[in-house]
């Protein structure tokens, strides 16, 4: 029998059956699935995810590895360790997702080290927080923003509220896809941001507000659901081939470590292994192999998108040209008036001219006429 597909916000999807979130515990995170995000858990237990809270000091790379997308949901007064910074790193580079939330004042309002971790992707918070009077959601700390570069995350929106929000600073290894509006403060500067990293991807948020509970601008906003749906479809969009080279990277890891500590298997006058293929040189080009077939599949995207940039452009010239068309036909007509015009001129010029000579013609003749009667 086939399963039923579930819905969110009244939308059709297939389950997303066994993809396992975490959120981290280890930082006192201000959001907490057990206590203000218990929406967001209800959520995305709905359409198959998994969330729950079980990151313990210190982090690591065997705990991550449980996990397929990892949130910081605004870490306060804590600092995440270097070596804890580096697992993170090789956990995305890996194929982990990481959803990183914070809020006004970024680092430095939250006594936090957030942008240690982050700029390794290219992004960091500023410290600062966005303001707008003109269009906000009742005070100026809620503006709304309307300025969305085209991305999966920004798919169906018509607007965000930015609540609390530290705005980023996004270098060229990230991309920013949700921006303040040009009459807030500070200005069309990124406030939601991406980065890929290996084979994984990672999402910066300003504020972790945008889907708390109990809040004006939080998870209750609609538009707010279908973004958080659409980030983590994102993030998991091709976790099958994801999962696969985690598992390989896993692999390959316990190879090295089970070779470093195994005893030779052979002396000096045993026959040599040259010419044999080891386990480790095969699971390399394992995952070289897979690692072409996503970047394949990521440039037949961007064709299909160049397609469909063509195909806009082909409509629009053949738009200006049945314009170009009608106008020639407008001209035409314009032109036939102005011929029968210059005709009509022309007639009326010499029937002037036909006239002033009848008229002396006639005096002629009557002169001729009185000439005779003299004689």
């Amino acid at each position: 029998m086939a399963k039923k597909d579930e819905k969110l916000l009244g939308v059709t999807k297939v389950p997303v059956k066994g993809i396992r979130i975490c959120f981290d515990t280890s930082q006192n995170e201000r959001g907490k699935l057990a206590e203000n995000y218990t929406t967001f858990k209800e959520l995305v237990e709905k359409i198959g995810y998994i969330a729950e809270s079980n990151l313990e000091f210190p982090i690591t790379f065997r705990q991550l590895s449980h996990y397929d997308i990892v949130f910081f949901a605004c870490p306060d007064r804590s600092k995440i360790r270097d070596f804890e910074v580096k697992e993170l790193t090789r956990y995305v580079k890996c194929g982990g997702g990481l959803v990183v939330l914070a809020s006004s004042g970024g680092d430095k309002g939250r006594m936090t080290n957030l942008n240690d971790l982050c700029s390794k992707f290219g992004i960091k918070f500023n410290n600062d927080q966005v303001f707008d009077d003109q269009h906000n959601y009742g005070i100026r700390n809620l503006a709304i923003s309307t300025s969305f570069e085209d991305h999966p995350i920004t798919e169906g929106l018509e607007l965000v509220i930015i609540p609390s929000s530290c705005s980023l600073l996004v270098s060229n290894k990230a991309k920013g896809i949700i921006f303040s509006d040009e009459d807030a403060e500070p200005q069309n500067t990124p406030v939601i941001a991406i980065s890929e990293h290996g084979f994984g991807r990672v999402v910066v948020v300003g504020s972790y507000d945008t889907f708390r509970d109990g809040i004006r601008a939080g998870i209750q906003v609609i538009q707010h659901r279908m973004m958080l749906e659409n980030l983590l479809r994102w993030i998991v969009n091709d976790k099958p081939l994801a999962q696969i080279l985690f598992a390989l990277s896993l692999l390959k890891m316990r190879i090295k470590k089970a070779a470093k500590k195994a005893p030779p298997l052979y002396s000096s006058t045993l026959p040599t292994t040259k010419g044999r293929v080891s386990p480790e040189a095969l699971l390399d080009q394992i995952i070289t192999n897979l690692e072409q077939v996503r970047s394949v599949g990521a440039k037949l995207e961007d064709i299909n998108v160049h397609l469909v940039e063509v195909a806009m452009t082909i409509k629009k010239l053949n738009e200006k040209l049945t314009s170009a068309e009608d106008l020639r036909d407008e001209l035409k007509n314009i032109r036939k008036d102005l011929v029968i015009s210059a005709l009509d001129k022309k007639l009326n010029s010499l029937d002037k001219k036909f006239s002033t000579f009848s008229k002396k013609i006639e005096k002629s003749l009557d002169k001729i006429s009185k000439n005779l009667e003299k004689a």
